[in-house]
């Protein structure tokens, strides 16, 4: 299924056959100091997990993130797949929502699917 925005992301982890708990951290693009083309790293401010029963709209997962009081500007995502129909639990998630910002930054990013501040899917760029 391709991905365009973050309502596509939610039908495609509700298809799934085993329940998904979705990962996401909240970063700031901040420019890299003494580089050229104008790069930057993003720098991870907030982490949810959420299964994805609990997330309906990206305007609403947004509006819960601005109420935390926290500037962001890219959100990155990935999921936690459930064994047997139950979801993954807290310490398993706790340890993949560490492992995800590592990954971060170290900008290793290749398995996250990244969000702009719209919902929609932020494209890689080699």
């Amino acid at each position: 299924m391709q991905i365009a925005n973050f309502e596509e992301l939610l039908i495609a982890a509700a298809v799934q056959p085993q329940p998904q708990r979705l990962l996401m951290t909240f970063a700031l693009a901040e420019a890299e100091p003494e580089a050229t083309g104008g790069r930057t790293t993003l720098v991870p401010v907030m982490c949810v997990d959420k299964q994805v029963g609990e997330l309906d709209t990206f305007a609403n997962l947004a509006e819960e993130a601005e109420n935390m009081g926290q500037e962001w500007d890219v959100l990155l995502v990935t999921s936690l797949s459930g064994q047997g129909g139950v979801l993954p639990d807290h310490k398993q998630t706790d340890e993949a929502l560490r492992e995800m910002v590592q990954i971060i930054r170290q900008g290793q990013m290749e398995r996250l699917l990244a969000f702009d501040r719209s919902g929609d899917l932020l494209r890689h760029h080699a």
